[in-house]
């Protein structure tokens, strides 16, 4: 007999699951099916670099519910090692895969959070036992234990974003030499030059061999060790990591008539997308960006948790739009944070803005206080009226709660004279009077 539910959820985790919680907090008598298909749901994959190191002591920890308690909590069938591999709209129908084999699961309405894999490169053998990605659970225990069994000294990262550098971090804490191969000029490019130059520095410091505009062509694994071809050159590591982006998890819905944009799922405002019934969020789907007033993809934990939010909610009976991102992200390189929020230079010139940026560098306390650092803003505006597009900045990890306000300024769509002149919290162990973000709105 087909199992058949009024609501289904494709994916168990930051944007399923949040989408689960308001279908059962607005309809308690509904049957709620998930499909997932590995035995994992619920984890913070944003904490994987720090378990491999051991500064979070276990794996275990990055994991909020197991299949059995969360399906508890929210009367829900959870259904691990269940993947969906098509979709039938109009029977309203989706095919999935078993360990028993294939079965068809029916549904009322369905909501599609199935996120984003690593991208996979076309010359790399995946199978090898030196070779990795760092995107689940399985990832990470495979790449501690990896290095623990064998005794690794020498790893190589494809990739300067933000999980190949908190993996050089990890590494470098744990003993390894590192290499990062980056076919760019710079790492992370949606920084303001200056701040990538900053994690240059701070990789010279910590000794990683940054090698940027270097495009690796060939991966071979000989059976002792890893050989890695740039150019005209070819390198030995004890293993590999690959950490060049995702791409949405969407090839099962192909030919299904979803409207998807490069791969990703487009969804309203409600999380709705084109076919009756349908919803989608997080990783797998677009998100409304409130300056740009479009969808973009932009793949971000906490993004996701409010889309499946929205999207349950709207499945369930209420009516709420999402009022959209500005790509507010925080990351930590040693002992450093870089965050930035809103549109960097590029973004606004290519969404017909004429800009003017201003930056600052000023103490993270008062300059006389113990402890002091340096922290630096950079502020991207709009020529004609001083409105604040976007914003960077770099500091002591204490220092990150200024790209947050720099975020809630650009939500307010404040002008650099109204920042220029905020009361932000001053007392000496905190902060300065003239913090880095309003002594560079004043410049603006």
């Amino acid at each position: 007999m087909k199992q058949s539910y009024d609501y289904l959820i494709i994916g168990a985790d930051a944007a399923g699951n949040s989408a689960v919680g308001q279908i059962r907090r607005n309809d308690k008598e509904a049957t709620i099916g998930i499909l997932e298909k590995t035995s994992i749901i619920s984890y913070g994959a944003c904490g994987l670099p720090y378990a491999i190191s051991g500064s979070v002591k276990s794996f275990d920890d990055l994991i909020h519910f197991d299949g059995p308690t969360f399906g508890e909590k929210t009367k829900s069938d959870v259904l691990l090692n269940h993947e969906a591999v098509g979709v039938d709209f109009d029977s309203r129908s989706v095919r999935v895969k078993t360990p028993d084999g294939e079965k068809e699961v029916s549904y009322g309405k369905l909501m599609i959070g199935t996120g984003a894999p690593a991208i996979r490169l076309p010359f790399v053998d995946y199978s090898s036992g030196r070779v990795f990605e760092l995107k689940t659970v399985p990832d990470g225990r495979a790449i501690q234990e990896f290095i623990q069994k064998n005794g690794a000294k020498r790893a190589a990262i494809i990739g300067a974003g933000y999980i190949g550098l908190e993996a050089a971090e990890t590494f470098r804490e744990m003993g390894l030499s590192v290499a990062i191969y980056e076919a760019l000029d710079r790492p992370v490019p949606r920084l303001p030059e200056g701040l990538s130059k900053s994690i240059v520095s701070q990789m010279k410091d910590h000794d990683i061999d940054f090698r940027p505009e270097s495009k690796v062509s060939a991966v071979k694994d000989n059976g002792s060790e890893i050989q890695i071809t740039a150019g005209e050159k070819t390198e030995a590591y004890d293993l590999l990591l690959v950490a060049v982006g995702v791409r949405p998890a969407t090839g099962f819905l192909e030919g299904s008539g979803l409207e998807m944009q490069k791969g990703a799922i487009v969804v309203d405002r409600y999380g709705a997308t084109n076919v009756d019934g349908v919803y989608s969020g997080g990783d797998c789907a677009l998100a409304y960006h409130k300056l740009l007033k479009k969808p973009v993809y932009y793949p971000l934990g906490h993004t996701a948790n409010k889309q499946g939010r929205i999207a349950g909610m709207n499945m369930s009976g209420e009516k709420i739009a999402f009022p959209g991102i500005v790509g507010t992200q925080v990351f930590k390189f040693f002992d450093r944070a870089y965050g930035m929020t809103g549109l960097s230079k590029q973004e606004a010139l290519e969404a017909g803005y004429e800009i003017e940026e201003a930056s600052a560098m000023r103490p993270s306390r008062a300059g006389y206080y113990p402890g002091s650092d340096k922290v630096k803003v950079s502020l991207t505006m709009d020529k004609k009226d001083g409105t604040l597009l976007g914003a960077a900045m770099f500091g002591p990890l204490d220092s990150y709660g200024l790209i947050d306000a720099a975020s809630a300024l650009v939500n307010m769509g404040a002008k650099a004279d109204e920042i220029a002149w905020m009361d932000f919290a001053y007392a000496p162990p905190f902060a300065p009077v003239w913090n880095a973000l309003i002594s560079a709105a004043a410049k603006g």
